[in-house]
This record gives structure tokens, sequence and C-alpha cells, in this order.
């Protein structure tokens, strides 16, 4: 912390004051001050900051005009944004600063919290050492995932899906993992996206998916049955033959369609739509359970949910995560999660990690959850413990919670 350097703007000599106080109570020294907007762009057109806070409501030049400046002329990359306004207002100037490509690590309404700043500063180390990790990265080559695939380098992990009532076993989320010998731990975002633009997708996808079905078959020759969600490139969607090569290998394995839940992202039925949509009939035909993930986080809306033939909605975590604290997010959880039922859609909230996002996503029947506060995905074999030891411990956790919370 010592090392940033930040720029605090607002016209309120209080509010500057204030917000410097919280960064030294943070150990942050490096930190200069500006009244309105014009000042600081002075200042970061000459001046290299880590961090600026800005205010939205200034003399001169706003909060809002300053933020625009800053993104068209590259000033700084990332920002935290005040106002005494609503937070509806707040959230909406920061997907306006994020669209024009800065990082927003915090919209808050003054005075600010030291528990803001707090979050906002984890949240600006985090983007650092993914900055970091990514300079140091040499691009995947098609070699590199040849290879991959040939030598099982790329497995996958497990997620359990619970119902909210009762906690049950629903089915588990096919999630790729690779280990590379020498570069350590690929991300799947990096490997799946090379994939996609080397044109090694459908190998990719092929390989994955046989092993999330001999996985499968021996859990139902051990009576453990649940169904298995597999993910799908939007890319595949464009395959005419796709359903017919997935019915294939799903015979191969004796495994009714009925038990596989193929997910696909909500962008992949963004614009042209006709194709992935034969696709997705032509799955649908043969008895698989479609499933649309990280809704929320695209353009898909209510009159496109409905020509797809899917059978379940997976709120993405940005709708889901902290969503008891965010008045304007919760309302946006309800009423999506009300349309997903007017649409007879079962809904999944991934990326639970918190107590009370739970009792929400309970208050609104939402019909599975997934996420770190029940398990993190995890190999076959330690799916198999956590089934027999740990998911029991887990119902048990949740009814102290629960009762805890009822005494309060």
């Amino acid at each position: 912390m010592k090392k940033l350097k930040v720029l605090i703007v607002d016209d309120s000599l209080v509010q500057r004051n204030h917000v410097i106080s919280l960064c030294k109570e943070q150990t942050i020294t490096q930190i200069e001050s500006a009244e309105n907007g014009q000042v600081a762009l002075d200042k970061l057109r000459v001046e290299k900051f880590d961090l600026t806070f800005i205010d939205l409501e200034m003399p001169v030049m706003d909060g809002v005009e300053l933020v625009r400046s800053i993104a068209a002329e590259k000033l700084i990359e990332s920002i935290i944004i005040l106002s005494s306004k609503d937070p509806s207002l707040i959230l909406s100037i920061g997907t306006m600063a994020e669209s024009d490509g800065l990082s927003v690590v915090g919209t808050f309404q003054k005075p600010m919290k030291p528990e803001d700043l707090l979050t906002s500063l984890k949240r600006l180390a985090n983007e650092r050492v993914k900055e970091k990790k990514q300079q140091k990265q040499v691009p995947l080559t098609k070699e590199d995932l040849v290879s991959a695939i040939k030598n099982k380098e790329i497995t996958l992990h497990y997620q359990p899906k619970l119902t909210v009532k009762g906690l049950l076993l629903k089915g588990v989320e096919a999630l790729a993992r690779w280990h590379h010998p020498s570069r350590g731990f690929i991300s799947p975002v990096e490997f799946i996206d090379a994939s996609e633009k080397l044109g090694l997708i459908s190998e990719l996808t092929e390989y994955l998916f046989d092993i999330a079905l001999r996985q499968k078959a021996q859990w139902s020759q051990h009576g453990i049955n649940f169904h298995l969600s597999f993910n799908l490139s939007p890319l595949s969607l464009t395959d005419k033959g796709l359903a017919d090569k997935i019915s294939q290998q799903v015979a191969i394995y004796k495994i009714p369609p009925k038990d596989i839940v193929l997910e696909i992202t909500e962008n992949a039925i963004s614009g042209e739509i006709s194709t992935a949509i034969e696709t997705l009939a032509k799955l649908r035909l043969k008895g698989f359970n479609l499933a649309i993930d990280d809704y929320g986080t695209g353009f898909a809306n209510a009159q496109q949910l409905s020509r797809v033939p899917a059978t379940e909605l997976k709120l993405d975590r940005s709708l889901v995560d902290n969503v008891a604290t965010k008045p304007q997010q919760k309302a946006i959880l309800k009423s999506t999660v009300n349309l997903s039922k007017d649409l007879q859609l079962i809904t999944v909230a991934e990326g639970v990690e918190y107590f009370e996002d739970f009792l929400l996503l309970y208050k609104f029947e939402v019909d599975l959850v997934q996420g770190y506060y029940f398990a993190k995905p995890m190999t076959a074999n330690n799916l198999n413990i956590w089934i027999k030891k740990e998911l029991a411990d887990i119902r048990k956790k949740l009814q102290q919670d629960l009762n805890e919370k009822n005494s309060n």
C-alpha cells in the first residue's frame, strides 16, 4: 500500500480529508488531491497515479466528464467512484466507465466507509496480480494444445449442484483444469479461448466430454446417480452434426440423455441465432437438457430466452455475490428468478459464497445452488469422499447458521 500513489478528486474539503484519513489508515502515504475535474485532469496529464477517487458532483468539470476524459486519454487504469446520489446512479456511471475501458474497483455512496476502501484495495491488488501473470504468459500454440490432449494433461474437476431445500445432491458441473508440466496451472479461460481461436475446440470438447461420460458411468455403476452438466463452446453450436456426435458418445456409455445438462453461455444466443437454435432443438429432441449459463453477464432478453429450448437458467455470480447487501442487485435477481419460473426453467445460482446470500436465494425459491459456501470444484475421487463424509456436515452447519440467525 505504501507504494500506491492516489489522487482524490472532490470539491468538498471535508470529504477530501475524510478519504485522505482512510487512505492513511491503510498505510497509503503518497496522496494528492484536486478540488474539481479540471484540476485533476491537469495533474493526471503530468503525473502517474495508481488510483483515483472521483466525486460525481463538482463545479467546473463534474465527475462524469472527468471519467470520460480519463478513459479517452488513457491517463489511469483504476478508479473509485463516490457520490451522495442514489446507488443505482453511481453504479450506472461505473458501468459507463468500465465500458470505456477503465477498471472500476469500487462505487460507493459518500461518506466512504473503511470497509469500502479495504474491499476496493483488495480488488485492485487482485487485478494487479492478474495483470502480472498475463504479462508473463507465453501465448499457447496449437502444438501445446494438441500435446495436452494427447498426453491427457487437461482433466476435469466437478462442482456439486445442490437443491436449495434440503441441500440434496442434484448434479455436478464438469469443469476443465490444466496443470502444465512446466508452466503450472493454466486458466480455463486462457486455454479454452486459445482452443477456439486455433480451431481445436471440437477436439477439446470431444476429449473432455468422453472423460465426463466415463466418470458418470462409473458413478452410476456404484449406485451414485445425479445429472452431469457439461459446457459447450458457442462455436460448437455452428456444427450441424453436433447433436448426432454427442448422442453417439452418450450411447457408448449407456447413459440416458436426460441425465446430461449441456450448458451454453447467454452470448451464444445473441445476434443471429437460427443455426444455434437448430442445434439446440436437435439436442432437446434427443432428450438432453439445456442450460443457459452465465445469465446476467451479456445481453440476452426475455424474448431471446423464449426462443431457446432451454430447461435450466444459471444465474451468474455477478447477480448472486453479496446480493443480500445490494438493493438494486436484489431486485434484479428477484425479477430474473420470477422470469425463469414463468418460462418454466429450473433456476441455478452460481457463485454462492455467503450464508446471507443463500437465505435470500431460499426466500426467492431458487431451485439449485453451487458455490464455495458448499464446495469448490474437486476431483472425482475427492467428490466421492465429499459425498460420503462432508455433505452431512455442510447440512449440519447450515442448520446451525439458521438457528443462530433465528435466535438473533
